[in-house]
């Protein structure tokens, strides 16, 4: 039986070698094949460099699939600005202790998924991304402008669907995404996880039809559905999902009362045995929203987290990332 998948693995990289090559073939001059090439060595060496610095992480789902989502992101950074904003957004700094000091004027949005740590230094050397903004228009008197994001990054979704929900037999599940934005969850549980269905619900046209467009794309319509729509308006979704993923979704786009009014929806809404995925804390979220009228400890048991890595093997910001995905059940 080893031997039959040592040679069925080798069959594979022989599939893999001359799927390559006639890729190589295809292309028509050598600046072509020399795009091709650097395109090819950066993601290989950033995947090579993540399964060198996580053991394992990436063992069950194939190279292609990283490519795939790669492509994504490119397409998505070619359609967006650097803030991956839509048309006529309107962003809410939250006013709570987290943002004190955060305004318009001093805090830009870039895009988790589609920009890493390392892409938006790059940027700011490169004059693409402000780092700093003046205090007084004309002096040295400068500080470091406040960045945040609406989405979340390639790490943490595939932490999610690799590691948090590792053990749970998904293939039977239904997870919803509420404000999927890009589609980030999406695309990252259709290419890395066997969830039997993954839906996306999205109050923005704009960012629904973009989805839609990738999903389409990349026949990806067999497990993943989008609705545009209030997620206020479809309390099956909240009832039939079995698993729940938020990603700050409300704290940004919404006043204090309709922040309220929905955390009050879906906490009617939730099933027992609904698992919740949030990041930040949902005890926090419901703070900041000043959501008395939901007694947490009622609604909800968290079901605490253990990183799989080393803190050696991640950077401090990796680590932080990681630390603000909680999971839940819902009692």
């Amino acid at each position: 039986m080893m031997n039959d998948k040592n040679e069925f693995q080798e069959d594979k990289l022989d599939n893999a070698k001359s799927s390559f090559l006639k890729i190589i073939n295809s292309l028509d001059t050598s600046e072509q094949i020399k795009q091709f090439n650097e395109f090819a060595k950066n993601i290989l060496d950033k995947e090579i460099k993540d399964i060198d610095d996580f053991s394992n992480r990436f063992t069950k789902y194939n190279i292609n699939n990283a490519l795939i989502l790669e492509n994504i992101k490119d397409k998505l950074r070619n359609k967006l600005s650097i803030t991956a904003e839509a048309p006529n957004e309107n962003i809410v700094i939250p006013k709570t202790i987290e943002y004190e000091g955060y305004t318009k004027e001093t805090t830009i949005n870039v895009d988790a998924f589609l920009y890493s740590d390392k892409d938006v230094e790059e940027l700011g050397l490169n004059g693409q991304l402000k780092n700093y903004f003046c205090n007084d228009c004309g002096s040295k008197n400068i500080e470091s402008l406040n960045f945040i994001s609406h989405s979340t990054s390639t790490l943490q979704l595939r932490y999610i669907f690799e590691h948090v929900l590792n053990g749970i037999e998904i293939n039977d599940k239904i997870v919803l995404d509420i404000g999927s934005r890009l589609g980030s969850v999406l695309y990252v549980g259709y290419l890395f996880s066997s969830t039997k269905k993954l839906i996306g619900i999205e109050l923005n046209q704009f960012f629904a039809d973009l989805q839609k467009e990738i999903i389409q794309e990349y026949n990806m319509s067999d497990r993943v559905e989008i609705i545009q729509d209030d997620i206020m308006n479809h309390p099956q979704l909240l009832q039939t999902a079995d698993i729940i993923i938020m990603n700050n979704v409300f704290q940004f786009f919404h006043s204090l009362p309709i922040q309220q009014a929905i955390w009050s929806f879906i906490r009617v809404n939730t099933k027992p045995s609904t698992l919740i995925i949030t990041f930040p804390d949902l005890k926090e979220q419901l703070g900041d929203a000043n959501c008395t009228n939901i007694d947490f400890d009622k609604w909800v048991k968290e079901i605490k987290i253990k990183i799989p890595y080393k803190k050696s093997q991640l950077t401090e910001d990796e680590w932080k990332d990681l630390k603000l995905i909680h999971l839940y059940k819902v009692l």
